[in-house]
């Protein structure tokens, strides 16, 4: 019986160390991460975002538990000003947030139907910038909850494992005082692999931000959120260079009220 073991472990072990070298060569593979806009003007996603929390209505009631959620598609707009700038348009906009009054609802609903989303390899913006992370409609930002889901790719070879990072900075601006807002993201390679014949490219990323305040009267804005976090994951088509879908968890806890939590589910669909 011995004799057999031994063979087998003879054999073995080569075998293994074959698989090994193989599975080494495969994971030092470099494919080429980015987005081509040429053709994003044919281009529609469906866009989905569903919120949950607590908040405290009034100083002496106990936190009360809300939900929301926003159905749009994200379709590409014809714009030839500028080739390097990419628009998308929303359409059939279902926004549902019965925590909000109807007027609240009302002016989110209409900006949303005339928003732009600009994207170019640099990452996102808006056409309607009024807001940031966690001050529109008591916390939940609705307008940037696109940009959870739009990974920022180096438009670089990489390997699997391979990381890159983003930082970006924008001003705030509102009655309550001024602010700037610092955002962080890093991203990381995690698989290559092969989808019915379509290389795909797996990637995730941590992101946070905050707010530092600048002036006399921004401690006013402390009634809002001046932080969050979350993670999100997206899968590309390393061949047409298009993102086909992606998802993003977002979390934001006020620091001033221990009452008011908000959790934020976005996800990005590509529609053949």
């Amino acid at each position: 019986m011995f004799p057999y073991i031994f063979r087998f472990f003879k054999l073995g072990i080569p075998l293994s160390l074959l698989v090994l070298f193989w599975g080494g060569c495969g994971s030092k593979e470099k494919v080429l991460l980015e987005i081509d806009y040429s053709g994003a003007a044919d281009w529609q996603y469906l866009l989905g975002a569903d919120i949950y929390g607590t908040a405290v209505v009034s100083q002496d009631s106990a936190p009360q538990a809300f939900s929301g959620s926003l159905r749009t598609y994200l379709h590409g707009l014809k714009d030839g000003s500028d080739s390097s700038v990419i628009r998308f348009g929303l359409k059939d906009v279902t926004f549902i947030a019965p925590f909000l009054s109807d007027d609240e609802k009302e002016d989110i609903y209409n900006r949303l139907t005339v928003m732009q989303v600009l994207l170019s390899q640099d990452g996102i913006s808006l056409s309607d910038t009024t807001g940031m992370p966690g001050v529109l409609s008591g916390g939940w930002d609705i307008m940037r909850c696109v940009a959870r889901v739009v990974p920022v790719l180096p438009n670089a070879e990489m390997a699997v494992n391979s990381s890159w990072e983003r930082e970006q900075r924008f001003s705030l601006s509102l009655p309550e005082g001024r602010g700037d807002v610092h955002l962080y993201q890093f991203f990381t390679l995690d698989s290559l692999y092969n989808n019915r014949g379509v290389l795909s490219a797996a990637l995730s990323w941590a992101f946070n931000y905050r707010v530092s305040l600048i002036d006399d009267d921004a401690p006013s804005l402390r009634k809002y959120p001046l932080s969050g976090s979350g993670r999100g994951n997206a899968v590309l088509d390393i061949k047409k260079k298009r993102l086909f879908k992606s998802k993003a968890n977002f979390q934001v806890a006020h620091s001033q009220n221990p009452g008011y939590e908000l959790n934020e589910v976005v996800h990005l669909e590509a529609v053949e």
